[in-house]
């Protein structure tokens, strides 16, 4: 009892400058709604957020919807081609809009009172505000949201006054097409049939901290002891973790195409594993075998409730390889699912306060330094150091 108390009472130590220096964030920091609620202003209606990609924004009226953690947002290609966010609510009563995705014919028009929108969201028309007194229809346009597109995908961000989304993410575009050429034609595969071979990507309702999974997907010191399959595909020795600003790449290359993961032909065009994490919650990855990108967005329900999100982008037409899919989708996932929802558990420990990170000086295939860069943005944003 008393080691208890003695941990309950613990200093705080800082997220330090340097990783072989410096603590973990708090477990408190993991469950803490004040603290979750704070992570919304600061952190998530601030960044830039992937919305989906231009293959569903091609023709005039088509639409994609997203929601920002609790903030539902629609990007629309208007009849001049421009593409347009908005704050995804009526300004009238705040009803929703849109929905999925789709084309609109003319005007967005709410469901519960038909005020309608043209596609650059102006107000067209309210019902019966001809009668109400000094009501003016340039009052109440649609809010907007900004927009951006990189490599085809497209990103929305709730702060006017954010830095640009090229100024956020660096060069790390660049450095993805060089490693994957060609990856801008790639397309969303959207197969229903095939859905479970691939396609669009949705968990939810999963129990751990949204940090938890970032901070898993940025180190490989779980590999070994967690994901034997996945280090029986992947050359270790070759697995490196660089720093960039706001994003980060760990990069590696195939072992062996006779793996316990799924077999990788010899032909193959992709040998590489290599996985980009754009700050603060989005991963880009792809796995030997055949061209293709994943787009994975870690989104936060609340302290304590996470989903994820994202596209399978592969060759137009071609759809993912499904020994991959399976391999991905019924191994490795659920093997961090696991993992994810034992940390959180311990977080809430009174046995636990601050872990150390494990930052070796030739930053090896096992060094911690991506999480510490992640906790240290972290810190960063909630004002904490």
């Amino acid at each position: 009892m008393a080691e208890a108390m003695r941990l309950d009472a613990w200093d705080e130590r800082p997220v330090a400058a340097d990783p072989e220096q410096s603590f973990t964030l708090s477990g408190r920091h993991y469950s803490d709604p004040a603290v979750f609620g704070a992570e919304k202003e600061r952190i998530f209606y601030r960044s830039w957020q992937y919305a989906g990609h231009v293959a569903d924004l091609e023709q005039p009226g088509d639409y994609i919807t997203v929601s920002i953690v609790d903030q539902p947002v629609a990007v629309v290609r208007g009849r001049d081609g421009v593409l347009r966010g908005f704050h995804n609510v009526c300004r009238h009563r705040a009803h929703e809009l849109l929905r999925g995705r789709g084309n609109l014919k003319a005007v967005i028009t709410c469901p519960y009172h038909a005020w309608a929108y043209g596609l650059d969201g102006a107000l067209r028309s309210a019902r019966n505000c001809k009668n109400v007194k000094g009501f003016d229809k340039a009052d109440f346009s649609l809010s907007p949201v900004r927009v951006d597109v990189a490599l085809g995908m497209v990103f929305v961000n709730l702060d006017p006054d954010a830095v640009s989304l090229a100024e956020q993410a660096g060069d790390m575009f660049t450095d993805i097409l060089a490693d994957l050429p060609g990856v801008e034609s790639l397309r969303p595969w959207r197969d229903p049939a095939a859905a479970a071979a691939g396609g669009e990507v949705r968990r939810g309702g999963m129990a751990f901290n949204w940090k938890v999974l970032c901070d898993n997907c940025l180190e490989c010191y779980h590999c070994e002891p967690a994901h034997p399959a996945f280090c029986d595909l992947i050359d270790m020795d070759s697995y490196r973790t660089t720093l960039h600003g706001h994003w980060s790449v760990a990069k590696s290359r195939l072992l062996r195409g006779d793996n316990a993961a799924y077999p990788v032909d010899e032909g193959a065009p992709n040998k590489l594993g290599n996985f980009w994490f754009l700050w603060p919650n989005i991963s880009f990855g792809c796995m030997p075998g055949q061209a293709s990108l994943g787009v994975f967005v870690i989104d936060p329900v609340d302290a304590e409730t996470t989903q994820t999100r994202g596209d399978i982008l592969t060759v137009p037409g071609q759809a993912p390889d499904p020994r991959r899919s399976a391999y991905g989708r019924g191994v490795l996932w659920p093997e961090d699912q696991g993992i994810c929802e034992a940390v959180h558990r311990g977080l809430k420990s009174r046995g636990y306060h601050q872990g150390r990170f494990i930052v070796d000086e030739g930053r090896s295939e096992i060094s911690e330094h991506g999480v510490h860069h992640f906790q240290r943005l972290y810190a960063q944003a909630m004002g904490l150091v």
